[in-house]
């Protein structure tokens, strides 16, 4: 799992990548509202991209297999990658609008509102999977989290064959629809405490990390559930049981959007270092706490 010494780690991610419209409020919504809100402003998103970007910060190199329309939204996110330094030769321009998503963050809430159009979805991976073998050819890990399911599904498989650390995001909405067929290819999976409590049938978080964990027979397969503020339970190889950490110390009220994408980083970029589960999660949740900290105090361009 760990790097060749003496070359940073490579990963490269497929998935989507999007703009974040993210709006602050600092009450609650109600009907008929129109309160004042905290921040508004345009930003660089998506899972997949936001963990890469995290990595490329922890010194990794970074690559994405993605799609943009050819509009100014996707212009506009062409241009961020190459400000945050992960590489895109493998995202794919296509005819028509980009992703977009409206993060609302109005407490106790948040919630997030996205538009990914169809003639997109298609047409990337339908380029996508043409590229399949450049995509592996000097990786060290692979991250997916369900979209673009047949592109990934094929990626992990060949990722699988060659010896390439298959790192797994399983989380909420109807990308985790495509993650069930990508389990058996994950070396690194990091999951939602509701995407693995409904998914194994467990009663507690710390319950379904250990029966993820169980689920690879003879593959090593490093496993985090994320509760949010409550830690997370890890367990991987040399491991008997589930350990917990404890999530980030930060101030009440953060807009919490990226947090687990982040922890994701963290964890697997620990992991392609050589750290035991325990050191994998602790500098998860330090990535998290970093991530949570400066989306606070530092507006995006």
């Amino acid at each position: 799992m760990t790097a060749p010494p003496g070359r940073r780690p490579r990963v490269v991610g497929l998935g989507l990548v999007m703009a974040d419209v993210r709006v602050v409020c600092p009450v609650p919504l109600h009907e008929e509202s129109d309160p004042s809100v905290r921040a508004m402003d345009l930003r660089l998103g998506g899972a997949t991209t936001n963990t890469l970007v995290a990595l490329r910060r922890l010194g990794l190199a970074t690559s994405l297999a993605s799609g943009v329309g050819d509009d100014w939204i996707g212009r506009f996110l062409l241009d961020r990658l190459d400000a945050y330094g992960v590489e895109r030769r493998h995202v794919a321009a296509v005819p028509g609008p980009s992703a977009s998503c409206l993060v609302l963050e109005a407490p106790p809430a948040r919630t997030l509102l996205w538009h990914l159009p169809k003639p997109l979805e298609r047409a990337a991976e339908a380029v996508l999977r043409t590229r399949l073998p450049e995509l592996v050819a000097d990786a060290d890990a692979v991250h997916v989290n369900g979209r673009f399911p047949q592109a990934a599904t094929e990626l992990c498989a060949l990722a699988s064959d060659r010896g390439v650390t298959v790192s797994l995001n399983a989380g909420r909405g109807d990308v985790s629809e495509g993650v069930p067929e990508l389990l058996r290819y994950a070396d690194v999976l990091v999951a939602a405490e509701s995407w693995a409590v409904a998914h194994t049938g467990a009663d507690t978080a710390r319950e379904a990390c250990a029966r993820l964990s169980r689920q690879a027979p003879g593959r090593p397969r490093l496993v985090s559930v994320t509760c949010g503020e409550h830690g997370s339970w890890t367990t991987g190889p040399g491991l008997g049981e589930a350990v917990h950490t404890a999530a980030p110390v930060v101030a009440p009220g953060l807009p919490t959007a990226g947090a687990g994408d982040a922890y994701h980083a963290g964890f697997l970029a620990a992991a392609l270092a050589g750290a035991t589960p325990g050191q994998c999660a602790r500098a998860g949740a330090a990535e998290a706490g970093r991530h949570l900290s400066e989306a606070a105090a530092v507006p995006a361009a």
